[in-house]
């Protein structure tokens, strides 16, 4: 968070039964530049010893009709324009009446629920070429319905769009509320990335900021640090990092240091962590071997370096820095040598990361000209920005790197994230029930 860090400066497991697709030719839709037109997918639900129009076939179809529209890559066609009804998925589909309502594919499934467990088994057929693509069935416990909904929604996304889903995954974030005394409590959250199953994590009595998941998703760290309040000004004393294990649910010092320390992200390995220690007015970056305990320095100087993030193959270091006047956007080795600048454009750069799959590294640019959330290549080119607000920060990758979300302040000071494809197109909110800031997207699917 931008203007939090100003503040600091100055002072799964779903249980699978199966999950196959059927071999034959991939479908691929080439979806990374421009904007496509919506793929339309007729979504089938057949409950075994349910009525079609039952409530839990509805809400298990809506919540997969809302995860692929959600991409703005899919266009679900209305049940009510169904010209076939087709029991269960050993049914063949009659492909010119789906052709009729101009259907492109068609998802047939089936779910069963039995003895308090739920089994969805689903054959997505190509309506053009009128042949099935992939099979595809998921079981686990009927509690975690939405769970498999996602499952299923994952299924169809990968077998015609060609990359990683991202349906059943966590985000991190940092809730804001108001006291009585008009003071914002912060609190750790977590949620489905569609807004769903908030659990909150911490109880607001600190200041909690830049939560991050590890590789494993078993556990994330995050910055804390406590305040005191003179005449009615929030005074921040001194922070630490700490890890939050997810299967134990506790939480546990990283290391004490003398200084502020902020600003922290495992290694692609999990084995090590980077962060900032602020000292005597500026800050350097750090790494911190997690099973060793040993601490190097990597950055020195009169300046100030903060938000640094690896690439995932953990050779690079991408972080922020004034050493230029302004601060920047900079790329080292991992070890700390061989610093090179990165961004070169008008404004003040932030918050950098690297996309998952290595080639953008989204940022948060402000100056003048507002603020902005962009992306740039490694090497510097195609810098371009993919959403502009009062005050957007805090940009986090989905796991296939095609989604960015982030956090928007308007200027009722009301905080919300959203997310917007790596086209610059399809900004939507992600609705948390009060003010989120500082998303963080989980690397790993199938986590609770």
């Amino acid at each position: 968070m931008i203007s939090t860090i100003k503040k600091i400066f100055v002072v799964c497991c779903f249980c699978l039964s199966s999950f196959c697709f059927a071999e034959g030719e991939r479908v691929v839709v080439n979806v990374n530049e421009g904007v496509m037109k919506a793929i339309k997918i007729a979504l089938h639900l057949h409950g075994n010893g349910y009525d079609k129009k039952s409530p839990v076939i509805q809400r298990f179809l809506e919540v997969v009709q809302n995860d692929l529209q959600s991409t703005f890559l899919f266009k679900a066609i209305p049940n009510a324009a169904f010209m076939q009804y087709l029991k269960g998925v050993d049914s063949e589909p009659a492909y010119a009446l789906w052709r009729t309502i101009n259907a492109q594919y068609l998802m047939n499934a089936e779910i069963t629920i039995a003895n308090e467990q739920l089994t969805v088994k689903f054959v997505l057929y190509d309506i053009l070429s009128e042949r099935p693509i992939s099979t595809f069935s998921v079981s686990g416990s009927a509690s975690e319905w939405r769970k498999a909904a996602h499952m299923v929604a994952n299924g169809v996304y990968e077998r015609i769009i060609g990359e990683k889903g991202y349906f059943d995954t966590k985000i991190l974030y940092v809730d804001i509320q108001k006291s009585r005394r008009g003071i914002r409590r912060h609190r750790l959250a977590m949620m489905d990335y569609d807004g769903h199953n908030v659990q909150y994590i911490t109880n607001g009595n600190t200041m909690v900021l830049t939560p991050r998941f590890s590789p494993k998703g078993d556990e994330f760290c995050f910055f804390a640090y406590k305040e005191k309040i003179v005449n009615g000004r929030r005074i921040p004393l001194s922070g630490s990092v700490y890890r939050y294990n997810l299967h134990t649910k506790k939480t546990q010092l990283i290391a004490q240091f003398k200084g502020m320390t902020y600003a922290p992200r495992y290694s692609p390995d999990g084995n090590s962590m980077i962060f900032s220690l602020s000292k005597h007015g500026s800050s350097s970056i750090y790494r911190l071997d997690l099973i060793t305990k040993k601490v190097t320095k990597l950055t020195k100087g009169r300046c100030i370096d903060t938000s640094p993030c690896y690439s995932p193959d953990g050779k690079y270091i991408v972080f922020n820095s004034d050493r230029g006047g302004t601060p920047q956007l900079y790329i080292m080795e991992a070890d700390g040598s061989n610093i090179r600048r990165l961004s070169f454009g008008k404004g003040r750069y932030a918050t950098p990361v690297w996309s998952p799959r290595g080639d953008w590294i989204a940022f948060t640019r402000f100056g003048a000209e507002g603020f902005f959330i962009g992306v740039i290549h490694p090497d510097g080119t195609g810098e371009r920005m993919l959403a502009a607000g009062y005050l957007v920060e805090s940009p986090s990758w989905s796991p296939n790197g095609r989604v960015v979300m982030f956090a928007n302040q308007n200027p009722g000071r009301i905080d919300q994230l959203y997310s917007v494809d790596i086209t610059g197109y399809n900004k939507h909110i992600i609705k948390t029930p009060g003010n989120a800031i500082d998303p963080e997207w989980s690397a790993k699917t199938g986590m609770r």
